[in-house]
């Protein structure tokens, strides 16, 4: 196949294809202003005969720093174990609904299967709601004046926003308790108040991203691949190269690089929140971002990378890929392609000879609305859900089995071990109406060459501070 077909093939699919890119953002937009929301189906004829004794009680006191530096899991809990906590729900849930607000990823086919097993165990019925996810905590805050809000929304990078519709966590979430993950819930905190969870086991942890190779590729020709590299303990931005170069020289695509997650294994992102004071600020050290700006801009200037985007990648003629763990899922962003046809591993170990395991990853985590109707029931839908070993036993949320051990071998393995040091971006730039990918600022910093990217770089720290500026303003206003 020659380089000039296969780039006509990848011009013309890119046509029909729709752009799909996002802190583990899915791709259903259902909704906006006129339909901010719609409900599917509950699930209240798969209840089983369980007889439900005893209370709960927990504690969602602030989280302990003890074991939470250099990684802050501990001993793990048995998936049995982990079972027990829906031995003792309260007989009054029984037949409550737990309403889940979502934009297309946590209501997928394969996690309506694990909502139907959890009624099926618990008796408690599951709604969900589905939003734009452009505009989800704004239509949020309409459904709940409306007297219509949901039980759990997600954080997926809207610091400030997501605060105006997130309730004080129920004193039931013990976030010590050896479940949650403790960094999570310290590290979303507002005013001395815990707001969001997840957990070691959950099936959305938060990641820098991972790299996706297309094995047809590799295999068919012969071509060295990112295995073969960390076999050889030689899995560097480098030897990343080299393998998009590979497969330039036969006729295919480098790869789609995404410069912004290749920071986050060097150093800090552009802007993060400080839940001790409540406040965004802006990096003013942007040495990793300037790194991979220069990588990307020479990976560029070599016909390596260039303006074609995720949503490409099923088409088969793309070599890497650098995204998050969402590309795994069944549902994610490489649904339309063969899960066979691709692989995963994690992003490189080491840049220009210097470590990338700096550990920054975007924000996901999961809360209660306010004025939720069930948060009780809610926080029992989020142990269940929130348990990756129960959606592989209730459905088949990844594209296969090996993409399921990888995630649970390999990317869990990872997030438990390191250290997690948040970044935002969406919700900042979103606040001046710009965004990462999309916005022609970003798009022109991306055109410069490798010797000019850090003049340019320097010409947008104004954007980020702006952005900075008016998140703060937003989160002064809230009570």
């Amino acid at each position: 196949m020659t380089k000039t077909l296969t780039r006509l093939m990848a011009l013309v699919l890119s046509l029909i294809m729709c752009f799909s890119l996002g802190a583990c953002g899915g791709t259903e937009k259902t909704g906006g202003a006129s339909s901010d929301v719609k409900e599917s189906e509950t699930f209240n004829d798969l209840g089983g005969d369980i007889d439900f004794e005893g209370t709960v009680s927990g504690d969602a006191s602030s989280p302990t720093d003890s074991g939470n530096s250099g990684g802050g899991f501990g001993n793990e809990i048995s998936q049995s174990s982990r079972q027990d906590v829906f031995k003792d729900i309260p007989k009054k849930l029984r037949g409550t609904t737990v309403t889940f607000a979502h934009w297309g990823d946590e209501g997928g086919a394969e996690y309506v299967k694990v909502a139907k097993a959890f009624t099926k165990l618990t008796g408690i019925n599951v709604k969900w709601q589905i939003y734009d996810q452009t505009t989800y905590e704004a239509d949020i805050a309409k459904q709940i004046v409306a007297g219509k809000g949901p039980d759990i929304i997600i954080l997926n990078d809207k610091i400030p926003q997501i605060y105006e519709v997130a309730a004080e966590l129920p004193k039931i979430f013990n976030v010590n308790d050896g479940f949650w993950d403790p960094r999570v819930t310290q590290q979303t905190q507002f005013k001395g108040k815990n707001y969001f969870v997840n957990s070691f086991y959950s099936p959305y942890v938060p990641t820098a991203g991972i790299v996706v190779y297309n094995k047809k590729i590799f295999n068919d020709n012969g071509l060295k691949s990112p295995v073969d590299y960390i076999n050889e303990g030689n899995w560097t931005w480098d030897t990343f190269k080299q393998c998009m170069l590979d497969a330039d020289k036969i006729g295919y695509y480098g790869g789609v690089l995404d410069p912004y997650l290749m920071s986050l294994t060097m150093g800090p992102g552009f802007m993060s929140y400080d839940a001790k004071s409540g406040k965004m600020s802006a990096n003013k050290n942007n040495e990793a971002m300037l790194k991979s700006l220069k990588f990307y801009a020479e990976c560029r200037e070599e016909g390596l990378v260039g303006n074609y985007l995720i949503a490409q990648y099923p088409a088969g003629n793309i070599a890497m890929l650098t995204t998050d763990a969402y590309a795994i899922k069944k549902n994610g962003y490489l649904k339309d392609m063969s899960a066979s046809d691709f692989g995963a591993v994690r992003m490189p170990d080491s840049f220009e000879g210097k470590a990338c395991n700096y550990g920054g990853v975007g924000l996901r985590a999961y809360g209660i609305a306010k004025n939720a109707k069930n948060p009780e029931g809610a926080y029992y839908f989020l142990r269940y859900f929130l348990d990756v070993d129960n959606c592989n036993k209730d459905a088949s949320i990844f594209g296969n089995k090996e993409m399921q051990k990888f995630y649970t071998e390999t990317v869990l393995k990872a997030y438990r071990e390191n250290d997690l040091k948040m970044s935002v971006l969406g919700g900042p730039l979103t606040m001046i109406d710009l965004n990462w990918t999309h916005s022609e600022i970003f798009k022109e910093m991306r055109r410069q060459s490798s010797e000019q990217m850090a003049v340019e770089l320097e010409k947008i720290m104004n954007t980020f501070q702006n952005a900075v500026d008016e998140s703060n303003k937003k989160l002064d206003s809230y009570k």
